[in-house]
């Protein structure tokens, strides 16, 4: 120990007596420390953490599996199969169910949309969780006409209720019924994430049957004494007897049990994150590969001096452990430096998270440097000074004794193995640093291409809003077309209004209506799967309102009405895919469960999200034929959308009082805030982008800075023999370049490679678009010649007298 602490001051003055170096080798290690923390955190919180449950251990999902995909799929269950797993499995203390209940809330305050969920009376004892005021819920109360309670999260009760404690007891109306609120949740309580309320998932007798409707989330937790594996064998074992009783609705369907942070993991979070973690790899091994060849270099000017330690008895093993010494103590310095980073990098992103993530995305509150990271980048620290410590302390041990000695106290120039050495530490970092400037290209150029991109309507000049109708108030279809019809009245009346388009589903809006496809005279291949196709019920405004271009046939009008024809219209992508090579005008064709529907007319391709940006074959129907429930609004203005809200919720409200608005908003913003996923990846992509170019432009710069030290003598003698100052400057510069393109070379295959994986997981991105790949190389190239062409500058101005007299 006396021994380590004696080699460890040694390491900290030999490092003090180069601070300009150390402190390059801190600051170039603490970039890739910090990039890797910074990820490390987004991973533990979202994806290993993102739940504050007591005894998240013990808590699990059960999910049915779908046909010929068992081992993948967490699937929904059907409310029978819930109630049997329930009765036939003694493994569970708590085996809970819960619905999504989006729900207006109406009452002495202007009514809104808020997230709320049907939940099992077992839920919060499940999850460990009592009220922070009044009582969550009984057995009893999940039978109809008991189930009308409701418990309040936290924020709900403080943002709209005012955190008044007399609030318990009284009645709320939701969805046009009135629930009696009798608890309050613990503040920070919000589970499912985003959950505003929750209120008894009541069974009646015909619902308990069901085996078909799949749409309960099954949670439970664990008895004592019992394991995963103990509830995986228990609930293999009744859904493969429940298979068996039940072979219409389960047939080939399993069951499933997933920890809790597993099943409630969003999917297309994790690849996402993992890609920002293989970046912030490839940066920290930039990052390696540049102090490497520096350390490399400073082992070269101590050639003489560990030439001397070891014909004074000094053994190759000791010189070795002494500079990974050097090497650890220089990672550790770098520690803090990459906490600072990387909590600079956590207050970035908190501070720009879409607010959607924000809302619904578990985990984002609790990021932040706490033990776990610290540990992490520590040891990540020591792991990397071994990486890019071991080899130039190698190098700088190996015996050549004699030929050190007699370098007559001059820094040995580099031999050739040595020099090739250095070079290929270049070229990988050039190698490693092209993919990251490309995948940060395409991915901004995906989400340009959306936003700047034809989008099949024209957004600009759109204020868009959706709402539901409760059922409890609009049940019948001619309630329906009435509130509709009212609304598109008083909204047309407002100033500054062109046009009004009611629909069920809007682009960009986040969510969509799809249903199958039958077409007269051509039978399905596959009747079990048939065809889906996009579902839109829109009034007859609704084209023009958008500017979706008519191409043949008609629109619809006031006309069509549910006494007249059956119709639809159909997109371009639809006529192309389903009636090639003929004229889909006069055709019939069935949606769902729809009748015969007639086509007469086709429209143009609209894209409807971006995780959906390829063209999809949509089905238009007359809002008249089969009113919906779902609404999304388009309103055309001329000036200020934001200033028209008030009084587009003022029309709104003079119909009914009750009904809200929700997600009103610009359709410009509305196009933002969908693509800001991806937006937010070209972000993050860009920085490790950056990175990559600062730190291979500086191994470049600080390899040419040494070449050109240890050629001093060389180049004072080419140029006393007539050599002009051009061709140092070719030579040296020449020499960058060469590596710079054996790297850009290596770089744009495994470009090519990478790309083809971003264009699979990220929309938009377009892997074929070599201008992407070829201009980033021209940058990497004409950056790093740079670099070169500082320290080859120099070099010409060198004295051959003075270099000369120097040897």
């Amino acid at each position: 120990m006396r021994s380590l602490f004696t080699e460890t001051r040694r390491a900290v003055r030999s490092l003090l007596k180069r601070p300009a170096l150390s402190a390059l080798v801190i600051v170039t290690l603490a970039l890739g420390l910090g990039a890797n923390a910074t990820i490390f955190e987004l991973v533990d919180a979202l994806l290993l953490r993102p739940f504050t449950i007591p005894q998240i251990d013990r808590l699990v999902m059960v999910a049915e599996t779908e046909p010929g995909n068992a081992l993948d799929t967490r699937e929904t269950v059907s409310p029978a199969n819930y109630l049997d797993w329930k009765k036939q499995t003694d493994v569970f203390e708590h085996l809970a169910a819960f619905e999504w209940w989006d729900v207006n809330l109406a009452g002495p305050h202007e009514a809104e949309r808020v997230s709320g969920f049907f939940v099992t009376a077992n839920f919060f004892p499940a999850l460990g969780v009592q009220a922070a005021l009044g009582r969550t819920f009984t057995a009893e109360e999940e039978t109809r006409g008991n189930h009308r309670r409701a418990v309040l999260s936290h924020d709900l009760w403080q943002r709209r209720f005012g955190g008044d404690r007399g609030i318990l007891g009284t009645a709320v109306m939701l969805d046009a019924e009135q629930f009696e609120i009798i608890g309050i949740a613990p503040a920070g309580f919000a589970f499912p994430m985003g959950a505003d309320m929750w209120a008894p998932l009541a069974f009646d007798f015909k619902t308990a049957a069901r085996r078909d409707a799949r749409n309960l989330t099954v949670v439970g937790r664990l008895a004592t004494g019992r394991s995963l594996d103990h509830a995986r064998v228990q609930i293999a074992v009744v859904a493969q007897r429940l298979e068996q009783q039940y072979p219409e609705a389960n047939k080939d369907r399993g069951a499933r049990v997933l920890t809790l942070v597993q099943g409630m993991r969003d999917e297309g979070l994790g690849p996402i994150v993992l890609l920002w973690q293989a970046s912030a790899a490839f940066v920290l091994l930039i990052a390696c590969a540049n102090i490497a060849n520096l350390l490399l270099a400073r082992g070269a000017e101590r050639q003489r001096e560990i030439a001397v330690r070891s014909a004074l008895g000094a053994s190759r093993g000791r010189i070795v452990r002494e500079m990974l010494i050097e090497s650890t103590v220089l990672a550790l310095a770098a520690v803090p430096v990459a906490l600072a980073v990387a909590w600079g990098g956590i207050q970035l992103i908190r501070v720009n998270l879409p607010p959607r993530l924000v809302r619904f995305v578990a985990g984002w509150q609790t990021m932040d440097v706490d033990g776990r990271l610290i540990a992490f980048t520590a040891l990540l620290a020591v792991a990397t000074a071994i990486i890019f410590g071991l080899l130039p302390a190698w190098r700088a041990a190996r015996p050549g004794l004699t030929e050190s000695l007699k370098d007559g106290g001059r820094g040995s120039s580099a031999g050739r193995q040595r020099q090739r050495l250095r070079h290929a530490l270049v070229i990988a970092e050039i190698a490693l640093a092209l993919p990251l400037l490309v995948a940060s290209g395409l991915s901004t150029l995906g989400a340009q291409r959306f936003l700047n991109g034809s989008q099949g309507y024209e957004p600009e000049g759109l204020l868009t809003m959706r709402a539901v109708l409760p059922d409890a108030k609009y049940a019948e279809p001619g309630a329906r077309l009435q509130f509709v019809d009212a609304v598109h009245d008083r909204l047309a009346a407002l100033p500054g209004v062109r046009a009004v388009g009611v629909s069920n589903v809007l682009p960009a809006s986040g969510n969509n209506s799809s249903r199958s496809l039958e077409i007269e005279g051509q039978p399905n291949a596959d009747p079990a799967n048939p065809p889906l196709v996009d579902h839109r019920l829109v009034r007859p405004e609704f084209l023009a309102t958008m500017q979706i271009p008519l191409l043949t046939g008609r629109g619809f009008t006031l006309a069509d009405t549910a006494d007249s024809q059956p119709i639809a219209m159909i997109t371009k992508a639809a006529a192309d895919r389903y009636f090639p090579g003929s004229d889909p005008v006069g055709r019939r064709i069935k949606i769902g469960t729809s009748p015969w529907l007639t086509v007469v007319g086709v429209s143009g391709d609209v894209i409807h999200d971006w995780f959906g940006r390829r063209n999809h074959p949509t089905v238009y129907r007359p809002y008249s034929q089969a009113p919906s429930t779902y609404l999304a609004i388009a309103v055309r203005a001329d000036g200020d959308l934001a200033g028209l809200i008030p009084a587009v919720r003022s029309a709104v409200r003079s119909v009914d009082a009750a009904q809200p608005l929700f997600d009103v908003m610009p359709m410009q913003q509305a196009v933002q805030e969908r693509t800001i996923g991806l937006q937010y990846v070209a972000a993050i992509m860009a920085v490790f982008g950056a990175l990559a170019l600062i730190l291979a432009v500086v191994g470049v710069y600080s390899l040419m800075a040494f070449i050109v030290t240890q050629r001093t003598h060389e180049i004072g003698v080419r140029i006393a023999l007539g050599a002009n100052r051009r061709d140092v400057l070719r030579l040296t510069v020449g020499q960058a370049a060469r590596m710079t393109s054996i790297g850009v070379v290596l770089g744009l295959l495994v470009s090519a490679v990478l790309s083809r994986g971003l264009e699979a997981a990220l929309v938009g991105v377009i892997s074929s678009d070599i201008r992407v790949s070829l201009g980033f190389a021209a940058i990497l190239i004409a950056a790093a010649v740079t670099a070169g062409y500082v320290p080859a500058r120099r070099a010409t101005g060198i004295d051959p007298i003075v270099a000369l007299r120097a040897d």
